[in-house]
């Protein structure tokens, strides 16, 4: 082998290591530079691999580290006063820079410099995207299957499971394609962030095909333990949801005035917060005077939240008078849809 090429070998190795030191034992290193008129009081941005949050006054310009030392999926937050703006990345670790805007009350990203990962995902949005507008299911369903083995090694698999579980989260048939890949990944990934809340909701749906609210204690607005009841009703559905959740929050304006009407229809509501401040909780019931039945889980690691994995707010579920879930969604006029 002639002296240059052996230069040549070293020099590559060497880079090639520096590179992968300096991702595997240095922060990452996140630039964020947002344009905007809007007046901004601060920002939060965070990952949940290893937890690391960082609040800070805003900037026009920010400069944040993290000791994250892998792909990550972090949130960006930009607050002003009660209103917040914020986008979803995932990103490799190293040095990164995200260019960014606020239009129409939106978060949008222009650029990001220094992460592939970010390429990558975003592609698979153009695509999911494209497949969504053909309406063609089957399609769907392989493409969705396809790139989560793909990205069986890494946490970005989590959200393409996810997609194709809220797809079919009322056909237990289809759900089982994603027992066997979800095997397939790694015992580290399993400990990361995102993997329970696909794994433990497929599960959730696979296992449970009937609920006896019997079988599950509550916490009533006196912190004591009770059970639900459905008063022998034709249908109950359960409102699974958390006070800092505006979705929900929303929904409940809604059902107040729905009352009248489900009552006539012989229907239960239940609502179980999934809040671990007993205090913020109660006070909101009683705060808006909600006039229907109201628990929330308790700390024990045995509740009705956990057995049927619950992790996305709110979740509705629909039950017959013998406990058996006719269907499960997130949307409050598609499940009083079935209820008519």
């Amino acid at each position: 082998m002639s002296y240059m090429k052996i230069i040549f070998i070293k020099s590559f190795i060497l880079i090639l290591c520096f590179f992968i030191g300096n991702c595997a034992q240095s922060q990452t290193h996140l630039k964020l530079i947002l344009n905007t008129t809007e007046p901004i009081d601060k920002a939060f941005v965070g990952h949940f691999t290893d937890k690391e949050f960082i609040s800070i006054e805003f900037k026009d310009t920010l400069e944040l580290d993290f000791k994250i030392q892998k792909t990550d999926f972090y949130h960006v937050n930009y607050l002003q006063g009660e209103k917040i703006y914020n986008v979803k990345l995932f990103l490799n670790c190293g040095s990164i820079t995200v260019v960014m805007r606020i239009e129409n009350d939106t978060l949008l990203v222009d650029k990001v410099s220094g992460s592939p990962f970010y390429e990558k995902v975003k592609k698979w949005k153009q695509n999911y995207t494209t497949i969504i507008q053909r309406e063609d299911s089957a399609a769907l369903d392989s493409f969705l299957l396809t790139t989560y083995e793909e990205q069986i090694d890494n946490i970005f698999s989590f959200s393409i499971g996810k997609k194709y579980l809220d797809i079919h989260q009322n056909n237990k048939l289809k759900l089982y394609a994603l027992l066997p890949l979800i095997a397939r990944q790694n015992d580290e990934l399993k400990t990361q962030f995102g993997f329970g809340i696909l794994n433990d909701r497929l599960l959730g749906i696979i296992r449970n095909n009937i609920i006896s609210l019997s079988d599950f204690d509550l916490l009533d607005t006196e912190n004591k333990t009770v059970f639900a009841s459905t008063y022998n009703s034709r249908f109950t559905i359960l409102d699974f949801w958390f006070v800092g959740c505006i979705p929900c929050i929303e929904d409940h304006k809604k059902i107040r005035e729905l009352l009248p009407i489900l009552k006539q229809k012989n229907i239960e509501l239940i609502s179980i917060s999934n809040d671990d401040n007993y205090q913020t909780w109660k006070e909101y019931i009683e705060k808006n005077n909600y006039a229907w039945q109201h628990y929330k889980k308790p700390a024990s690691p045995q509740n009705i939240v956990n057995q049927l994995g619950i992790s996305s707010y709110p979740t509705y579920l629909l039950l017959d008078n013998e406990g058996k879930i006719l269907h499960s969604t997130y949307s409050l006029e598609e499940v009083l849809s079935f209820v008519k």
